[in-house]
């Protein structure tokens, strides 16, 4: 009897290696713990200044270790300016000052729309305000970066738009940084002064409830000031 032929076994053809996708949950969590940075810095220069908070102290706050944020930023310096940035854009995006969309507007009205902006502006977040305050006392070269980046192209329009009314003979001949700044100063103060505004008046300026008669009482200041009728 012939001993029975062993079949030879076919050779095992090699997986193919699995396709393991990466990047996109990498750079969702990169971008939200990079957003979290920003947001926290935000709040805790508004809060403190750049002197008086550390990195550790925002990654701490944030809920990361100071690694990351060498690991995003690289400096406190450039930690700040992104962050800046950061806020900018998202301010830039909820109160736009488009030239092109109000230019077919009578200068009156022009003045109207840009004066409600930056006061619905301050009144959502006076982050900015407390900011811009902080680096003008230290006369920072921060600040320098900031009003040139940021903040130069507002007031330019703002600016603009009342030496258009003075020249129209619409408005008292008054300085033009006189009233831009006065308008600016204001809206922009009155909410970073908003725990001692409760205190003395027991008024909660930032209560949302009170944003639309806060806007029409300060542009009502500002225009019976500014304007001959």
């Amino acid at each position: 009897m012939k001993a029975a032929t062993k079949r030879k076994a076919k050779p095992k053809i090699a997986e193919a290696p699995k396709v393991v996708k990466r990047g996109r949950k990498d750079a969702q969590s990169s971008r939200t713990s990079r957003d979290g940075l920003l947001q926290t810095a935000v709040e805790l220069f508004a809060k403190f200044g750049f002197d008086g908070v550390s990195t550790g102290d925002i990654a701490a706050a944030a809920g990361y270790s100071q690694a990351i944020i060498h690991y995003h930023f690289g400096s406190k310096d450039q930690l700040w300016r992104e962050a800046l940035t950061f806020l900018m854009h998202d301010l830039d995006a909820r109160f736009p000052l488009d030239k092109n969309e109000l230019r077919d507007l009578k200068p009156s009205d022009r003045l109207r729309v840009i004066v409600r902006r930056f006061i619905a502006l301050s009144h959502y977040n006076a982050d900015l305000a407390s900011i811009m305050m902080r680096e003008t006392l230290a006369d920072s070269d921060r600040l320098k970066w900031l009003i040139s980046r940021h903040f130069q192209k507002r007031v330019d329009f703002l600016d603009e738009t009342i030496k258009e009314l003075i020249q129209a003979g619409e408005a008292k001949d008054i300085p033009s940084y006189l009233v831009t700044q006065n308008i600016l100063t204001t809206a922009s103060m009155m909410f970073c002064l908003a725990p001692m505004i409760k205190l003395v008046h027991g008024v909660d300026v930032n209560d949302k409830s009170q944003g639309g008669a806060i806007s029409d009482a300060l542009l009502q200041l500002f225009l019976t000031g500014l304007l001959k009728n």
